[in-house]
């Protein structure tokens, strides 16, 4: 019994130790990130009722009862508000993950190959890809996949956007795993490996895709901030999910009209957003200052 405790204990004191090391930055920005993660979970939870729901007289300035007023047809902007957010954070992840592990497995493939036409072959579509502007080809790949496809509980609008970032966003992981693979493969621990007789397959998956991955995953982190963004300002140029569902850029979009006289059904959910992007910023930073200095 005393053996398997103090078997665990120097995990537990690296963990304590890198959690008390961990920049002020990172500390504050996943707390910030996790306390709305939070709110986006439990505010539908634990509210009366729906983000579509007309609660109170349209127009509402923010009170006690609605924190962020009532948009133009009486619906609660607070609820609305981290209602939408699980749709935007949850489509970020998703849209993020798959983005990561497609370029990150192309981008070290190409990188760590010893035959010439795979690297040609896979940077060749990456260069196809990232030539052309992002938005335009955003709005050609939503407009082709069709805007009103459904998929499962997703919002219609929503799995058009999420489909066509995901054919956008892996050719960058895979331009930057491609990098790093090529100055690992020529590195002087990999080639002792090679001396060593140790097979091309093991070099990758047990040297090669780990050093790629750290690299990657820190920048997955501040990705999911850009398909926030991304997916929020889609309402606006007629792509995206449509209001009246509960999205960020939906919410925003209806309430760009009223901005004079009911300036908080646009402005609280932006900073909602904004906390997001900062916040995920801090963490992806820190994360890729400590890789540096190692």
């Amino acid at each position: 019994m005393t053996t398997a405790v103090v078997g665990r204990r120097p995990w537990a004191l690296g963990w304590l130790r890198g959690l008390i090391g961990a920049p002020a930055s990172r500390i504050v920005g996943g707390s910030v990130f996790a306390l709305i993660v939070l709110m986006c979970i439990f505010v539908p939870v634990f509210y009366p009722y729906g983000p579509e729901d007309f609660v109170a007289m349209a127009l509402q300035p923010p009170s006690l009862e609605h924190p962020f007023g009532t948009d133009q047809v009486g619906r609660d902007v607070f609820l609305r508000t981290f209602a939408g957010g699980r749709v935007d954070l949850a489509a970020g992840v998703v849209v993020t993950v798959f983005a990561l592990v497609v370029g990150t497995l192309l981008g070290t493939l190409a990188g760590s190959s010893r035959a010439g036409w795979i690297d040609s072959l896979i940077m060749r579509i990456v260069d196809a890809v990232l030539a052309f502007p992002l938005v335009i080809l955003l709005l050609v790949l939503v407009v082709l996949i069709g805007p009103d496809t459904t998929w499962g509980p997703a919002p219609p609008g929503l799995p058009a956007a999420m489909i066509a970032l995901m054919c956008v966003m892996w050719s960058g992981y895979a331009r930057v795993a491609r990098g790093q693979a090529l100055a690992l493969r020529d590195s002087d621990f990999v080639l002792a490996t090679r001396v060593a007789g140790i097979s091309s397959t093991r070099i990758v998956t047990r040297h090669i895709a780990p050093g790629v991955s750290r690299i990657t995953l820190a920048l997955a982190v501040s990705d999911i901030v850009m398909v926030v963004v991304i997916l929020s300002s889609l309402p606006f140029l007629g792509a995206g999910v449509q209001p009246p569902a509960p999205e960020w850029g939906a919410i925003m979009y209806e309430g760009r009209a009223f901005l004079r006289q009911a300036w908080w059904i646009t402005i609280f959910p932006g900073i909602v957003l904004a906390l997001t992007g900062l916040s995920l910023s801090f963490v992806a930073d820190s994360l890729l200052d400590s890789r540096r200095k190692k």
